[in-house]
């Protein structure tokens, strides 16, 4: 090897690494963000059920559902509203997970060789 190329080289590799783990703490933070904001949001609802109102009104609202059912669709409504909140929860959940994920592997010098 170079003594002259690989004192070029090593700088800016530091600089990578620094970037990289810099993105990599960034990437966990938003990622334990968003777990922690599904699992708080999904406490709520446990404690609280009735909170699924106000987006199932939204729901009702937005689609206009309403004007394919017969009377009485707001229950129908808030039965898919609880259908639509676990899925986003879940969403929410699996990126927060991908986050931390992508994060880790900035942070870990191993895979970074």
């Amino acid at each position: 090897m170079d003594p002259e190329r690989d004192s070029a080289v090593n700088p800016v590799r530091s600089v990578l690494a620094a970037v990289a783990s810099g993105l990599g703490i960034v990437l966990i933070g938003f990622g334990l963000w968003a777990l922690g904001g599904a699992i708080y949001f999904a406490w709520s609802l446990l404690r609280e059920p009735d909170g699924i109102a106000y987006f199932a009104r939204y729901f009702f609202e937005t689609t206009k559902i309403a004007l394919y059912l017969p009377s009485g669709g707001e229950g129908l409504a808030h039965y898919v509203a609880w259908v639509a909140v676990i899925l986003l929860l879940l969403v929410l959940g699996k990126l927060g997970f991908w986050a931390v994920g992508a994060g880790a592997a900035l942070m870990s010098p191993r895979l970074r060789g």
